[in-house]
C-alpha cells in the first residue's frame, strides 16, 4: 500500500470512506463563482450551497481515494476550465478527455441557461487517469440529459459511468443522493432522495 499523500487519517475529511479503494470516483465540487451582479448573485451556487475556494478544493486529497487503477470523471464549467484542470493535476491524476452533457428540457429541447458571453447549454466534465483502469470501448463523449434541479446531475450521466466501468468500486463526491451501487460524500448527501429521482418528481 502506498503513502497516503495526506499524511495520516487523524484528520481525514473522507469520514467513512476508505483511502486507496476506490476504482471510480465522480466529483462535482461545490465551485465558487466570480460574480459581477446583485442579479448573477441570485443565480449562482453560492446562493443554494456552501462553495470552496480553488485552493481548498485542490488541497482536497482525492489521490488517497483512488485505487492503484483509477479513473476520475470531474464536473467542470466552462468559464472555469483553466483552473479545473489545475484541480485534475493537483488530486494526482492524469488528464485523458473530456466529456459533455447536453442539457435538456423535459420535451427534449436544448436548455437556455446563464452565462458569460454564451448562454450556456451543456456541461463538460473531465476525465483523469491513475495507473491503468479498465475501461468499456462502447461509451459516447457526449449525452442528453433533462436539467432538472441547481447542479443536480441527470441520471443519464450515472448510467454512462457504470456502463464505462461496471466492476468498479464506485464513489461520488460533493454527492446530493445515496444512489445504489455507489458510496457517497458531501454535506448535502440526504438532501435529494432516490425515490424522487426514480419517479422523475424533479
Amino acid at each position: 500500500m502506498r503513502l497516503l499523500a495526506y499524511g495520516g487519517l487523524a484528520d481525514w475529511p473522507f469520514e467513512s470512506l476508505d483511502p486507496q479503494s476506490y476504482d471510480f470516483i465522480m466529483a462535482d465540487p461545490a465551485w465558487e463563482f466570480l460574480l459581477f451582479s446583485a442579479k448573477g448573485e441570485t443565480k449562482s451556487a453560492q446562493r443554494h450551497y456552501r462553495c470552496m475556494s480553488i485552493d481548498d478544493i485542490m488541497a482536497l486529497p482525492v489521490q488517497d481515494l483512488a485505487a492503484e487503477n483509477c479513473l476520475l470523471w470531474l464536473w467542470a464549467t466552462g468559464p472555469m476550465l483553466r483552473k479545473q484542470f489545475d484541480v485534475l493535476d493537483a488530486w494526482g491524476f492524469e488528464y485523458k478527455t473530456q466529456g459533455v452533457w447536453n442539457k435538456v428540457t423535459p420535451s427534449g429541447k436544448p436548455c437556455f441557461g446563464t452565462g458569460y458571453i454564451l448562454r450556456s447549454s451543456h456541461e463538460p466534465f473531465l476525465i483523469g487517469t491513475r495507473g491503468k483502469p479498465k475501461t468499456a470501448k462502447n461509451v459516447r463523449s457526449s449525452f442528453n440529459g433533462v436539467r432538472r434541479l441547481h447542479s443536480q446531475k441527470p441520471e443519464e450521466a450515472f448510467r454512462e459511468a457504470e456502463r464505462l466501468m461496471p466492476k468498479a468500486r464506485r464513489v461520488e463526491l460533493f454527492s446530493r443522493t445515496n444512489r445504489p451501487g455507489w458510496e457517497s460524500w458531501g454535506d448535502q448527501v440526504d438532501t435529494i432522495e432516490m425515490e424522487e429521482v426514480s419517479n422523475g418528481r424533479l
